[in-house]
């Protein structure tokens, strides 16, 4: 064989065996970190015991998927198992959701939980849409036999207080409190069936409203709920404060603002996931992730090169970036402008991050990629993101085969305050974006309350713009 025969051959043998290694860590990533659970092959069951049986048989299969569990909560957890198994049969199917939400809080991770979505479809559930606002829940969107509530604060559930309910429904989620007050915490409430399933509320079908309303007031209202709805809006309460309808949602519900009220530029055009613009007469661009992946119709790839165009292009003096109902999605697909955007123009002087309880998963990466690139140039508005600095998260979700329940599962460990690296279970994209953001509270706390939002106000926005103007006044002065 000839000389260059002999080095084609070796270079083609480099090269597959180049390409069976990328094969290879491929699908050893994809194994790891986002395996697929088990196939259930349980035979039909012939009473709800046998079912609430292989559903908790299936179950086992968390503790091998789920990697969140120290083992003083996975023995906890599998005692739990044990007692509850025990009970098939005399569990009613909400005392059986909770019997599985109490095991799987036991792993303390904000990715580890019973997907509340899913459940509050599955049972009955208020004619009344609720929102937490830092001094409160307030009925935001209604049906008929709710509407004359809307605005009101609820005050209390069947007698008890409604912070005692939302304390005590805590046990049922997990992770951080945070999240769970301003994510999940709703659900239950609107759940008379989980309520009541966990000795909070009177009836299944019904709870009685202590509301407080616009004039000081406070009534007690008697509302039955609407029966399970499938087809529901899959849609969590963020999404509520937009007076715009909502997929799937029938021509009934109501929402608090008027359908043409001039909202605050984060609650508009609100099925539209990304937006961003510029203020010439305040030298501030804006722009806004309500996710970090691709959304339908919006690719969030074309969004980032939008937002770096523009900021190119604008030469911005103040850039507000606005991750306050982003719950995440693909990190890496926003990790180079997070990182590089304080050095997309030499006009920028500082940005300013808005963040929230509902800032969470990839969301919280983009925060601590601007926090850790940005150094001194970065401030955070707002309140506390919705998770820790420490975390598990990725994974996917398994079905209980009988009940139907949807619960996600953490695979990979996230660490912003130092690299994970050589932990077990260490996410291997982290390894390369080392941080050291020791704390996401944010340097600026700004609270949003019920009359911020009816009075169509940004306090997080405009306190971001307000600490903007003065500090280009006080370099003004400093230069006179």
């Amino acid at each position: 064989m000839k000389v260059g025969g002999r080095i084609a051959l070796w270079l083609g043998g480099v090269v597959l065996a180049a390409v069976l290694a990328c094969v290879v860590v491929v699908v050893l990533f994809f194994h790891k970190f986002y395996p697929n659970p088990p196939t259930a092959s349980f035979p039909p069951p012939a009473d709800a015991a046998i079912a609430q049986r292989q559903d908790f048989d299936y179950l086992l299969h968390y503790f091998e998927l789920n990697r969140t569990y120290s083992a003083v909560a996975q023995t906890e957890a599998m005692r739990l198992l044990t007692e509850y198994r025990a009970r098939v049969g005399a569990l009613t199917a909400p005392e059986f959701d909770l019997a599985v939400s109490r095991i799987v809080a036991l792993a303390d991770n904000g990715h580890s939980r019973v997907d509340p979505g899913p459940l509050s479809r599955s049972r009955a559930r208020l004619p009344c849409r609720l929102y937490r606002f830092d001094d409160g829940y307030h009925i935001i969107r209604a049906r008929p036999s709710c509407q004359p509530l809307l605005g009101a604060r609820l005050v209390a559930v069947d007698g008890r207080p409604v912070d005692e309910i939302v304390d005590g429904m805590f046990l049922y989620f997990g992770g951080p409190r945070n999240h769970y007050d301003q994510f999940a915490s709703v659900f239950f409430l609107e759940s008379p069936e989980l309520l009541n399933a966990a000795g909070f509320a009177i009836a299944p079908d019904r709870l009685t409203l202590r509301v407080a309303m616009a004039d000081g007031t406070e009534r007690d209202v008697a509302i039955a709920a609407d029966p399970p709805d499938p087809e529901a809006p899959h849609a969590y309460s963020d999404e509520y404060l937009s007076p715009e309808p909502l997929d799937k949602e029938g021509p009934d519900w109501l929402p608090l603002l008027a359908r043409d009220a001039k909202l605050p530029v984060s609650l508009r055009a609100y099925r539209e996931p990304f937006q961003c613009e510029y203020w010439p007469e305040r030298g501030v661009f804006y722009a806004q992730f309500r996710s970090n992946e691709d959304e339908p119709g919006y690719p969030i790839k074309d969004f980032v090169a939008r937002v770096e165009d523009g900021i190119r292009r604008s030469k911005p003096r103040i850039v507000v970036v606005d991750l306050r109902f982003n719950q995440g999605g693909n990190f890496t697909t926003t990790s180079g402008v997070m990182s590089t955007l304080t050095d997309l123009s030499p006009s920028i002087e500082h940005v300013y991050v808005i963040s929230s309880p509902w800032t969470f998963s990839a969301g919280i990466v983009s925060l601590a990629l601007l926090k850790e690139h940005g150094q001194d140039k970065v401030t955070v508005v707002g309140t506390l993101a919705g998770d820790r600095t420490r975390l598990w998260a990725e994974g996917g979700g398994m079905v209980l085969p009988n009940s139907k329940l949807s619960i996600h599962f953490a695979t990979g460990l996230h660490d912003y305050a130092q690299s994970c690296s050589g932990q077990p279970g260490c996410f291997w994209p982290m390894y390369f974006f080392p941080m050291h953001v020791t704390t996401l509270e944010p340097e600026v706390k700004v609270s949003y309350t019920y009359d911020d939002y009816v009075g169509l106000r940004d306090p997080s926005l405009e306190r971001a713009l307000s600490l903007a103007s003065a500090g280009r006044s006080a370099r003004g002065d400093a230069n006179r």
